[in-house]
């Protein structure tokens, strides 16, 4: 809502006020709070894709709740409500515009500028992506916290309008004005002057002298997460005062009847030039609000105001699904995503950090991930009603609206049912085999199949029937054989693929790197997520986009390559770094490169994330148990690293030159990570992590005949790996 917070809108109470009280506290917001934290931001963080010190200011912060004796209940939200990707997309290109300028500057030599300006336009990159960063923290701190069918919001509405036992206050964004709350919401907490900031929705109805049900489409007009602002009041020839304020938008209701349908009618032009189906969406939102969905304390999944919920509810709630799932989603066993394509029936791609769509992009994410999405869709759809069954389910992408693609229409889907119900084995015929076999390492799960006499022992017996299984190792590794199942790195006869054989063989190289760093975790899941690029034809040196910048500048051509195929694989991986903003070079090229990884890591969790769902919709694996969240976060493709370390290993090489001295290079080496990457923790065994990752790699390439990598890639990965053994 655009809010003119004024002192006199604003009150500030002191700390002591809600000593000893458990407030809710809307995550999304919290962890944006966190990211645009004064002196302590990440301007940076657009142009890496991710951070580098924002789990100690975390941790930071929360000593300072219990320094203060106040509990924080963190809320996170749930499904997207219907709009809420709409709405995501838009937000999401016009963060992309901005930094663009920003890039603009960094291209110009303007880096400080180009800093600046990319801290004041982080909007590109979403909170939620350190969900599992954050519930990791309060898991390890013993403090709850709840996912909710959808918003945050609504949840703590609830929590608000019968005033629950469970928390004393609501923090959060002014989104919750929409909802039937009692009073006041904590805006901030300045432990440091010991007080709190909060505003009043009684205040400011009174301030604004309107009815709930004004304010309420007032605030709507205005835009929410969920709905775009009402079109007119960003044009400057009828809102004069721009940036618009709700002030606006309550004038203009009261001009117009205080209906917003008159309004439209009003205004018809500028709605049909910008945004011809508004009136709809906000119909939508309107009963949206009205409706909220939330968990009651009694456990049950409800929806406010029951009775008076039309017939066409799943235009504005979406379709119904069991409360099982919502409960699976509460514990953490399965995230949002794939339950919004359920009930929405729309899968929505949403913009990249970058914004830079390239053919390779649109290939992967319109055409190439498409059936590993439809594989997660029939891994659960068959276990929900029938008539969900029977829905289409349309995909669309951020870069071009008009583009739809039906990924789900219950004809012609494959289906994985019968396949994965295959895989069975008993713990202690894993320990006889494989004594230090570790259940969800992916490592342990790929090279255990090398042995045929193992892989007899995998399969369920003619008339067995998996049922309650209670081993959270066990889970982990049957999900991890079944996803490698219908990625096709292993086949009906559970023995591994041609790819499989060749991912074998990389993670056979990897090892004693895996056991020589213990503390690096998800080397072994990167080697996973190199093979589903090279199976997608993107892991190689092609599709260098010059016009993004950031390519290796020294050598030959071949030279050029080599070192750009080598830092898109060491981009995999993490740079370990202290708790300080990044300092250092930036690459557009790489972090276009970033959001390709992204996308696979993605669509592969999805996967994982329904084939876990799946063993328990099915009665597979026991249902009442309390390590579902753990179950879930060890298993892969959860974390997405940022682009530092690819930068770092591509600005080294690019200045080791094959007629240095040795004397030169040892010199270099040991003053890069002062001039480049200051704040490293420890760059030298990153570095060597990094190429004996490629190394890996490698030899999983030489494991592919010609119809895996094709010749041109294959003589790349050749030089690349002459190159690398010259200058390491």
């Amino acid at each position: 809502m655009r809010l003119q917070l004024t002192d006199s809108l604003q009150s500030t109470h002191s700390i002591a006020e809600i000593e000893d009280c458990a407030i809710a506290v809307d995550a999304s917001y919290y962890l944006q709070l966190q990211l645009d934290a004064q002196p302590y931001n990440e301007p940076l963080l657009p142009a890496l894709g991710g951070m580098t010190g924002i789990q100690k200011r975390i941790e930071t912060e929360l000593d300072r709740w219990v320094a203060h004796r106040v509990v924080p209940f963190f809320i996170f939200n749930g499904v997207p409500l219907t709009g809420q990707d709409d709405v995501n997309v838009q937000r999401g290109r016009q963060a992309n515009g901005k930094t663009d300028l920003a890039w603009d500057l960094y291209f110009n030599g303007r880096a400080d500028d180009a800093v600046a300006a990319f801290g004041q336009h982080t909007g590109a990159y979403r909170p939620s992506a350190l969900y599992p960063l954050l519930q990791a923290i309060l898991k390890n701190r013993k403090l709850h916290f709840l996912v909710p069918p959808f918003n945050a919001a609504a949840q703590m509405a609830y929590f608000e309008m019968i005033d629950s036992d469970q928390c004393g206050g609501i923090m959060g964004p002014l989104e919750l004005m929409l909802y039937p709350i009692r009073d006041s919401i904590i805006r901030s907490i300045n432990w440091d002057a010991g007080t709190v900031t909060a505003v009043s929705k009684k205040h400011i109805t009174k301030t604004l002298n309107v009815s709930e049900s004004l304010f309420i489409d007032a605030f709507l007009m205005t835009g929410t997460s969920f709905l775009a602002p009402f079109p007119p009041l960003l044009d400057s020839s009828v809102v004069k005062a721009q940036p618009f304020s709700i002030s606006d938008a309550v004038n203009m209701l009261r001009t117009s009847e205080k209906s917003v349908t008159i309004i439209c009618t009003t205004f018809h032009d500028i709605i049909k030039t910008h945004d011809a189906g508004w009136l709809d969406k906000y119909r939508r939102a309107r009963m949206a609000v009205s409706h909220f969905i939330y968990v009651s304390e009694s456990g049950e999944v409800k929806v406010h105001d029951y009775e008076r919920l039309t017939g066409d509810n799943h235009e504005y709630l979406g379709l119904q699904l069991p409360s099982e799932l919502f409960h699976y989603l509460n514990t953490g066993l399965i995230g949002p995503r794939i339950l919004s394509w359920i009930i929405h029936g729309q899968l929505q791609v949403l913009s990249t950090v970058d914004g830079y769509a390239s053919d390779e992009y649109k290939k992967l994410v319109s055409t190439q991930l498409v059936p590993i999405k439809e594989a997660a869709l029939g891994l659960l759809i068959p276990r929900l009603n029938r008539g969900i069954g029977h829905k289409d389910i349309t995909m669309r992408v951020w870069y071009d609206r008009n583009f739809t693609y039906t990924a789900w229409n219950n004809h012609d889907q494959a289906n994985f049912g019968g396949q994965v119900a295959t895989w069975s084995v008993d713990e202690s015929t894993i320990k006889a085999f494989y004594p230090g076999f570790v259940h969800g390492s992916v490592g342990s799960e790929v090279l255990s199949l090398k042995k045929p006499e193992f892989v007899a022992q995998t399969f369920l017996g003619p008339k067995e029937k998996l049922k309650g299984l209670q081993l959270a190792g066990m889970i982990k590794s049957l999900c991890l054989w079944r996803f490698l199942h219908v990625r096709g790195y292993v086949n009906d006869r559970h023995e591994l693929t041609r790819w499989g054989t060749a991912l074998a063989a990389s993670m056979s190289a990897l090892e004693p790197t895996v056991k020589q760093h213990p503390d690096v975790p998800n080397l072994f899941e990167s080697i996973l997520v190199g093979f589903e690029l090279l199976r997608f034809e993107l892991l190689n040196a092609r599709n260098k986009h010059p016009d993004l910048r950031g390519l290796p500048l020294n050598g030959t051509e071949d030279d050029q390559s080599s070192l750009l195929l080598i830092s898109r694989c060491a981009t995999l991986l993490k740079l370990r770094h202290e708790s300080n903003g990044y300092t250092g070079p930036l690459s557009k090229n790489l972090l276009a490169f970033r959001s390709l990884v992204s996308e696979v890591r993605s669509a592969d969790r999805d996967l994982v994330e329904s084939v876990l769902a799946s063993m328990f919709l099915y009665a597979q694996a026991k249902r009442d148990r309390s390590d579902g969240w753990e179950l879930s976060h060890q298993l892969p493709f959860l974390h997405d690293p940022d682009v530092a370390l690819g930068i770092a290993v591509k600005t080294y090489f690019d200045d080791v030159a094959l007629e240095d001295p040795v004397e030169i290079r040892v010199s270099k080496k040991k003053c890069f990570p002062t001039l480049y990457v200051p704040f490293a923790l420890a760059f030298d065994e990153d570095l060597d992590i990094a190429c004996n990752f490629f190394d890996a790699m490698y030899a999983g390439v030489q494991a592919l005949d010609s119809n895996d990598v094709s010749s041109v890639d294959r003589a790349t990965w050749d030089k690349a790996a002459k190159y690398l053994e010259l200058r390491r």
